[in-house]
């Protein structure tokens, strides 16, 4: 065999092997076992029903089991499902997915549960070099590989939903939409470690860049989004947050006597803040606030505060931070409830106090609005928007003026009582949910006619 014909050899078992190997490479980087990559999924439309007309991809591998982006996911898929029983929606769950128990007995929703490898810097540039050495002939199997670990589904389905699009950039060749609910990573940079801000910020401009339409949730966050990315009004549709009635019981007496109980709060002599532990949510400078509040007052208000512990900040920092200024027994951390118990800390509470930093709707005031619970809150962000006249507003930076916030909010049953009615007319502004599916519904069928019409 000649020399030339060596090369040559040597040069195609190179490009032959080098991807694979990177390929192995991600692979053993991830938490996936072997067996995952190779279980027989390459199309789910092998079984789609005679009645289906569109295939709709939903990654939620990236959200929690706790909080709005949850809650608004579930809600929206399954009244999208009700109005088009002819779509079928194929949900992508992580090895740590969330409990989407409200989808379950719907037949045209199906799980395709995965396990996920580790998103970073690496597995992007190995990912983004697979495709470059396959001339992208094989992107969207290499991506669903090395970000999903699994071949799922194909480019005969007709959407790619991500209704939480932060983690992970996805550039499949089938259209895309992606809700960007704030740029928290961006304005607010403290509100989770430097590198994974900074991190997100990189993945931001893949994201836009990915998407066939970006979809928010408020007026702010699509003004911050258009100037961060130079886009377009027509670029980005806001569609705001609409309340679904997750409570559907009447609590007993007995179990609400039990529910406040098992938290020692009295009905009406407590404030309640429900939010995850996150940096950018305040809670240090709120117990501050609170502290400084009982001091002048002399009160008996507890505060509660319901939501997740963050991974940082554990249950033991707050239990520091609480015991150095005597908060014992005034300040509770019920860590998360259920929905029953939920309903019950909202409904019993003698206002809402709402310090978050940065938000993209914040939608606990507006369940706090429609329940009849006065609410203070930060004057921040997309707060001053979806509150408009019904809150009382305080700067969440300052300790003294939140603890004048929250002594006026206590003291003043007049205040209250305005706040109270000016709440529920404009938590009406956000009452219909069906109002809310009806344009994601339009802004679906515009990108798959859109795709349609060049097939």
């Amino acid at each position: 065999m000649s020399k030339n014909a060596m090369k040559w050899i040597k040069v195609l078992s190179f490009l032959i092997v080098f991807p694979i190997s990177v390929l192995l490479a991600l692979i053993l980087m991830s938490d996936a076992k072997f067996s995952d990559f190779f279980v027989s999924r390459i199309s789910l439309l092998e079984n789609r029903a005679s009645n289906i007309t569109r295939d709709i991809v939903v990654d939620t591998i990236c959200i929690s089991d706790h909080g709005g982006i949850k809650i608004l996911t579930e809600n929206l898929i399954k009244l999208m499902a009700i109005k088009r029983p002819n779509w079928r929606f194929i949900v992508i769950l992580g090895h740590k997915h969330c409990q989407f128990s409200k989808l379950l007995h719907l037949n045209n929703v199906i799980f395709v549960s995965l396990s996920s490898p580790q998103n970073n810097g690496i597995s992007l540039f190995l990912r983004n070099l697979i495709n470059i050495l396959t001339l992208g002939l094989c992107r969207d199997k290499v991506i669903q590989l090395c970000c999903y670990n699994t071949l799922c589904f194909d480019d005969k389905c007709d959407l790619f939903f991500d209704p939480y699009a932060e983690m992970q950039p996805n550039d499949f060749s089938l259209p895309k939409i992606s809700i960007i609910h704030d740029l928290a990573y961006v304005d607010i940079p403290d509100c989770n470690t430097p590198e994974f801000c900074s991190w997100l910020a990189k993945i931001g401009y893949l994201i836009i860049k990915s998407s066939s339409k970006i979809i928010t949730i408020s007026n702010f966050s699509k003004q911050r989004i258009m100037q961060r990315y130079n886009l377009s009004t027509d670029e980005v549709k806001m569609i705001y947050n609409c309340l679904v009635n997750r409570i559907t019981f009447h609590p007993t007496a007995n179990f609400i006597n039990s529910c406040l109980g098992k938290y020692d709060l009295e009905k009406g002599n407590y404030l309640i803040y429900v939010s995850s532990f996150w940096r950018h949510k305040n809670h240090p400078r709120l117990i501050e606030a609170f502290s400084t509040f009982l001091s002048h007052s002399g009160s008996k208000v507890k505060l509660a505060i319901v939501g997740t512990f963050d991974i940082e900040r554990h249950p033991d920092f707050y239990k520091s931070l609480l015991a150095e200024r005597g908060l014992h027994g005034k300040v509770i951390c019920t860590h998360h409830v259920d929905e029953k118990e939920l309903d019950v800390l909202l409904r019993n509470a003698l206002a809402m106090v709402f310090p978050s930093r940065y938000e993209g709707f914040g939608m606990p005031v507006v369940e706090a609005m429609s329940m009849g619970i006065p609410v203070a809150c930060s004057n921040v962000a997309s707060l001053p928007e979806i509150c408009g006249d019904a809150a009382l507003f305080f700067d969440p930076y300052d300790t003294n003026d939140m603890a004048a916030a929250i002594e006026k909010i206590v003291s003043d049953a007049e205040l209250r009582k305005t706040l109270i009615q000016r709440g529920y007319d404009r938590a009406k502004q956000f009452a219909d949910p069906n109002v809310m599916v009806d344009d994601y519904i339009r802004a679906f069928e515009e990108v798959m006619e859109a795709r349609d019409t060049v097939r």
